[in-house]
C-alpha cells in the first residue's frame, strides 16, 4: 500500500480553522477503504468511512487548491450552488459547526421565506419567515472547507493527481479488492491500491460501469432524461442595500417561457447570478446579450440589477444535456464495491439538490456501517431508495413541465405539476403555503406533505378567493436566446 499524503495543507491561522485534529469515535470494521473522487460526495463518504476503517485513501485526479477557488475538474463549481437546509443539517452532524464556519468565512445567511424573494410559475411569493435558513456559500468555499475538515482526520489521506483506471479483485468470486491507478508523475501505470471497500464517488462522469461488467455484473437500468439545459453565470459586486437587504432572488421557468435565474449573495461581498434555459433558450455569454436574457425573466428587478450592478467577471456557460438515475439496487453488485452520490443519481443542478442528497446519503452510510460491512451495498441502496425516489421525481416532474423536454408525462406527473402551480399561486397571499413548499424543496418534508388536508385546504382557498396580482409578476417581452449552432462570443 502506497503511503499517500494530504497535499493541500492550509494556513490554519489565516483561515481561522482548527488547530487540532478532528475527533471521531471509531468502531473499526476493516483495515482500508478507498474513495474514488475528492468532490463533495467523496469527502462526505471519507468522513463516514473514517469511523469504521483504520485507514481511508481518497483518489483524486485533479490538483487540489490550497484556497477556496474553482478547480479544473469541477467546471460546474463556478456556477450557483445551494446547500439546502437538510444538507446543512447533515454537514453539521458530520462536521460540527460546519455551517457556522461558512458564516464566519463571510457566507451570508437568511430565512428563505423572508430574506429571499421567490417568483415561481410566474407568482411572487409573499415575504414571511418560514423557519428554514439558507447559506449563501459558493461551491469552492463549501468544498474547500469540507476538504480541510477531512484532512484534519488522522486516518484519512488524499492522493492528488491519481486516477482510478480499473477495479482489482477476484472476478470469479465477484469481489472488488482494490483499485488500479495511474499517477500523473512518479508512479507506474496500473499500480494497485488494495482495499477492503471501494466507494465510487466518481460522479456525473463516472467511467466505472465497464469495470463492473468485467466482474460479471449487469449494467443497472437507467432513468435518463434529455433536458438539454444550459446555464451561464456572472459575478457582481454586492451592496448591502441591494434588494432591500434581502439575500437573493429566484425566478423559475414556465412552460411558455423556459428560462430561469437566481441571484445569491455570497462570501467576499459578491453576488452570483446564474441564468438558465432549456433547448433553444440557451443563455448567451456575450455581456450585453446576458443582460438582455436576464431582463426577459418574469421579475423586472432581476434584469435591472444585472444592467446596473458592477460586474466582476465575464459570463461563463455550462451545459447539462441529460440527467440520469442508475438503479444499482436492482442488480447484484460485487462485494467490496459501493456507488455513492452523483455516481447513483445526477440531478438537474438548477434545483440545488446534489450536495444535500450526498449529505443525507453519508448519514445513511454511517448507519449502515454500524451493522458491519457485509452486504453493505444492498443495505445502503435500499435505505436511500425512498429519499432518492422523492428527490428525483420532484426534479423530473418540474423538467417535464417544459414542452422541449422529452419523456413520458403520466397522469400522476400532470396532476402533480398542475397542483404545484396552484401551490405557487396560493403562496402569493398565504405565507404558510409558501413556507411548506420551501420545506419540501429544502428536503425537510416529503412532497406528499403538500397534500395534507390543512395545507390542501389553504391551497384551494388561495386559488379561489380573488386577489390583485402584483405588477412584478407580469412577464416582460422575451428576448431571443442563443440557438444551437449559432456563432457566439465565449466569455
Amino acid at each position: 500500500m502506497v503511503d499517500y499524503a494530504c497535499r493541500h495543507a492550509v494556513d490554519r491561522e489565516r483561515w481561522g480553522m482548527f488547530t487540532t485534529e478532528e475527533e471521531i469515535v471509531m468502531t473499526v470494521r476493516g483495515d482500508h477503504a478507498v474513495v474514488i473522487g475528492a468532490g463533495v460526495g467523496g469527502l462526505l463518504a471519507a468522513r463516514v468511512l473514517a469511523e469504521s476503517f483504520a485507514r481511508v485513501t481518497v483518489l483524486e485526479r485533479d490538483a487540489l487548491p490550497p484556497e477556496p477557488v474553482p478547480r479544473k475538474c469541477v467546471p460546474q463549481g463556478r456556477h450557483a450552488h445551494a446547500l439546502l437546509a437538510r444538507g446543512g443539517h447533515a454537514f453539521d452532524t458530520l462536521f460540527p459547526g460546519f455551517t457556522s464556519q461558512l458564516i464566519d468565512r463571510g457566507a451570508p445567511s437568511c430565512d428563505v421565506g423572508s430574506g429571499f424573494q421567490w417568483v415561481l410559475s410566474g407568482h411572487r411569493f409573499a415575504l414571511s419567515p418560514s423557519g428554514v435558513r439558507a447559506i449563501g456559500a459558493s461551491r469552492p468555499l463549501i468544498e474547500w472547507q469540507l476538504r480541510t475538515r477531512v484532512c484534519a482526520l488522522p486516518n484519512v489521506e488524499i492522493a492528488e493527481h491519481t486516477s482510478a483506471v480499473d477495479f482489482a479483485g477476484d472476478r470469479a468470486h465477484r469481489r472488488v479488492t482494490g483499485v488500479a491507478t495511474r499517477r500523473r508523475a512518479g508512479r507506474a501505470l496500473g499500480e494497485v491500491v488494495e482495499a477492503d471497500l471501494v466507494v465510487d464517488a466518481s460522479g456525473r462522469s463516472s467511467q466505472t460501469l465497464p469495470w463492473l461488467e468485467a466482474f460479471g455484473c449487469a449494467r443497472p437500468a437507467e432513468d435518463r432524461m434529455t433536458i438539454d439545459l444550459a446555464y451561464a453565470t456572472r459575478h457582481f459586486r454586492r451592496d448591502p442595500a441591494d434588494f432591500d437587504g434581502r439575500l437573493g432572488l429566484g425566478v423559475g421557468a414556465t412552460p411558455d417561457h423556459p428560462r430561469a435565474g437566481v441571484i445569491i449573495a455570497q462570501e467576499n461581498g459578491t453576488w452570483i447570478v446564474t441564468v438558465s434555459g432549456y433547448a433553444h433558450d440557451e443563455p448567451p455569454v456575450d455581456a450585453d446579450a446576458f443582460t438582455a436574457f436576464a431582463a426577459s425573466l418574469p421579475a423586472p428587478e432581476f434584469g435591472r440589477f444585472v444592467a446596473e450592478a458592477e460586474p466582476l467577471d465575464e459570463p461563463l456557460r455550462y451545459r447539462i444535456p441529460t440527467t440520469v438515475r442508475r438503479r444499482y439496487a436492482e442488480v447484484p453488485l460485487p462485494e467490496g464495491y459501493l456507488p455513492f452520490a452523483d455516481t447513483i443519481c445526477c440531478f438537474n443542478p438548477i434545483y440545488g439538490q446534489g450536495m444535500s442528497v450526498a449529505g443525507v446519503e453519508a448519514l445513511a452510510l454511517r448507519d449502515c456501517l454500524r451493522d458491519g460491512v457485509e452486504a453493505l451495498a444492498p443495505r445502503f441502496l435500499n435505505r436511500i431508495r425512498r429519499g432518492l425516489d422523492d428527490t428525483w421525481t420532484m426534479a423530473a416532474d418540474s423538467d417535464l413541465q417544459m414542452p422541449c423536454v422529452a419523456g413520458p408525462r403520466s397522469t400522476r406527473t400532470r396532476l402533480a405539476n398542475a397542483y404545484t402551480v396552484r401551490v405557487h399561486r396560493a403562496a402569493v397571499t398565504d405565507p404558510r403555503v409558501g413556507a411548506q413548499f420551501l420545506r419540501v424543496i429544502n428536503l425537510l418534508d416529503r412532497p406528499t406533505s403538500l397534500l395534507r388536508p390543512a395545507t390542501a385546504a389553504r391551497v384551494l382557498r388561495g386559488n379561489v378567493w380573488p386577489r390583485p396580482v402584483p405588477e412584478d409578476t407580469v412577464r416582460p417581452s422575451a428576448t431571443p436566446g442563443v440557438r444551437r449552432g449559432e456563432r457566439i462570443a465565449e466569455g
